[in-house]
């Protein structure tokens, strides 16, 4: 039986002293990723868990009548979640698009949270992470204001592995729109096996670069959805475990997906983007390409460079 994705541990290639080690560079450009395990401050770390849980308990609806109720004590109650039907997503106005707490089955997106402090202090403004994201892309990062927010993954009854073949539904290879340089993924507790680790597929930025018209903006060419079909068959991805506070780097033209869930856990994660400090267009021009994305801190360049044959042109790799 082919598995759907493998499970993948990062290997130790840290060099005490320094923030990205060249064998940590070479493995994020050459597989468009890079993992930095419990890196974040564990006291934020903390605090911040119990506060996205009180958010999550008053203010996802559950369904009206049912006998469900979520308990953070009790394990049993994260099975299968019975919430309320979500409302249409908003066709105007600030959230446009997207709203701004998504309750899908196993699937909850707490975008709300994306512009708080302490959300903000634990991933992309703590002083680590920023500094591996100066350290790969830029000395002059934009000044980050928010977060995509935190994506939750409930389970469901756990399943055997021999169930993978049937959960390889559960993937959705993409990559993300408006303008993509680098992402961060922040495990807020512990990723198990094939409990919905966020799931790359390696090498993949390569080929999607060139799917582009331009180096960071959303561009894609006529063979975009053709090739990443292709990758989606082609590469096998890699399901990536780490423990609680790990950061997940990526390449923002990595082909990547939520991870398959089979076991008894809920997977927390934490979303981030940086981009290098340009010109950007204004939330209106956004809305007429077609890309306004309210709940992302990435916007569209103003001005980008086209892609050529230096994907790293503008990146600055350590030096």
């Amino acid at each position: 039986m082919k598995r759907p994705s493998v499970v993948f541990e990062m290997p130790d290639l840290t060099i005490p002293g320094e923030v990205v080690s060249e064998a940590e560079m070479d493995f994020f450009c050459e597989y468009g990723f890079l993992v930095k395990k419990r890196f974040l401050d564990p006291d934020k770390l903390e605090a911040a868990l119990d506060r996205i849980w009180a958010h999550l308990l008053a203010k996802v609806p559950v369904k009206p009548g049912t006998s469900w109720a979520l308990s953070r004590d009790d394990k049993q109650t994260w099975k299968d979640p019975d919430w309320a039907e979500m409302p249409p997503h908003p066709a105007d106005g600030p959230f446009q698009g997207r709203q701004p707490i998504e309750h899908m089955r196993r699937i909850v997106k707490l975008h709300d949270l994306g512009n708080e402090n302490y959300i903000l202090d634990l991933l992309p403004n703590d002083p680590g992470v920023r500094e591996v994201a100066e350290t790969i892309l830029s000395r002059d990062l934009r000044a980050v204001t928010r977060v995509r927010g935190v994506y939750l993954v409930f389970p469901s009854e756990p399943l055997s592995e021999g169930k993978l073949e049937d959960q390889g539904r559960f993937l959705g290879p993409h990559t993300d729109q408006v303008c993509q340089q680098l992402n961060a993924c922040g495990y807020l507790e512990d990723v198990n096996p094939r409990n919905g680790g966020f799931t790359v597929y390696p090498g993949s930025h390569k080929r999607m670069f060139r799917e582009h018209r331009y180096e960071a903006n959303w561009s894609p060419l006529g063979s975009f959805r053709d090739t990443l079909k292709e990758v989606a068959e082609t590469i096998e991805p890699y399901e990536i475990v780490a423990e609680k506070g790990s950061v997940v780097f990526w390449h923002g033209r990595t082909v990547h997906s939520v991870g398959i869930h089979l076991g008894a856990d809920i997977r927390w994660a934490l979303f981030a983007d940086f981009t290098q400090d340009q010109p950007v267009l204004t939330d209106d021009e956004h809305k007429d390409v077609n890309q306004y994305e309210w709940f992302k801190d990435a916007k569209l360049f103003r001005s980008d460079e086209l892609a050529g044959d230096d994907m790293w042109r503008g990146w600055r790799l350590g030096r």
